[in-house]
C-alpha cells in the first residue's frame, strides 16, 4: 500500500479527536470494518472522528484506504499490510507506527461496538488483549538490535494474521453452499 499523508492529521492537543499518524488512521478503520463491513466509503472517518475535516484531496485519499482495506481483509490471499515506515527507517520509527496502529485498532473496536460483552473466541480475545499491551509501547523504551529487529517483523506479521481472525470471526462468511441453483 503507497504511503498517504493527511495534513488534518496533526496532533496537536488544540486539534480534537484526531488520529496521530496514518497507521493509527488505518487500525482505527480495521477496528470499524470488524465491527460493521457495511460502513459508508465516502464517510467513514466521521463515524470514528468527528474532529476530522479532510479537504477534497484528504477524502479521496480516505476513500482511497477504505477501498483498498476493504478488499485486503476480503482478501483470500491475506495481503493486508500494516502501514507503516519504510524497511530502512528506524526501528523506533517503525515500532511507533505499529504501536499507533495497534492504538488505532482498540479505539475503532471501541467506538464501532465491541464491549466486554460481545462474544469472541479466547484467541481473539488473546490477540486483543495483546494489541492493547502493543499499543502501550513507548519509543523511549527502544533500543535497536538485530534480534528486536526480527522480533518487530513477527510481531507486525503477529498483528496482521490476528486481525484476519478478528476481522472473520467478527464478520464470518456466509456459507451457501447449500443453496440449490435453478
Amino acid at each position: 500500500m503507497s504511503e498517504l499523508y493527511f495534513p488534518s492529521l496533526d496532533s496537536s492537543p488544540d486539534n480534537g479527536d484526531v488520529p496521530n499518524s496514518t497507521a493509527e488512521l488505518q487500525g482505527a478503520l480495521c477496528g470499524l470494518l470488524c465491527m460493521n463491513p457495511q460502513a459508508n466509503r465516502n464517510n467513514w472517518f466521521n463515524t470514528l472522528y468527528e474532529d476530522l475535516t479532510p479537504d477534497e484531496d484528504e477524502i479521496h485519499e480516505l476513500t482511497a484506504l477504505f477501498d483498498a482495506t476493504v478488499q485486503s481483509l476480503n482478501s483470500l490471499d491475506f495481503d493486508f499490510q500494516i502501514m507503516l515506515p519504510e524497511d530502512n527507517a528506524p526501528l523506533a520509527s517503525k515500532i511507533s507506527a505499529m504501536s499507533d496502529w495497534c492504538h488505532g485498532l482498540v479505539f475503532g473496536l471501541g467506538v464501532s461496538g465491541l464491549t466486554d460483552e460481545t462474544e469472541l473466541s479466547e484467541e481473539c480475545k488473546e490477540y486483543i488483549t495483546d494489541v492493547v499491551q502493543v499499543s502501550q509501547i513507548s519509543r523511549e523504551e527502544l533500543e535497536e538490535t538485530d534480534e528486536q529487529d526480527n522480533n518487530f517483523e513477527e510481531i507486525v506479521e503477529y498483528l496482521r494474521m490476528g486481525l484476519f481472525l478478528l476481522f472473520g470471526e467478527l464478520q464470518p462468511v456466509e456459507d451457501n453452499s447449500n443453496e440449490i441453483e435453478h
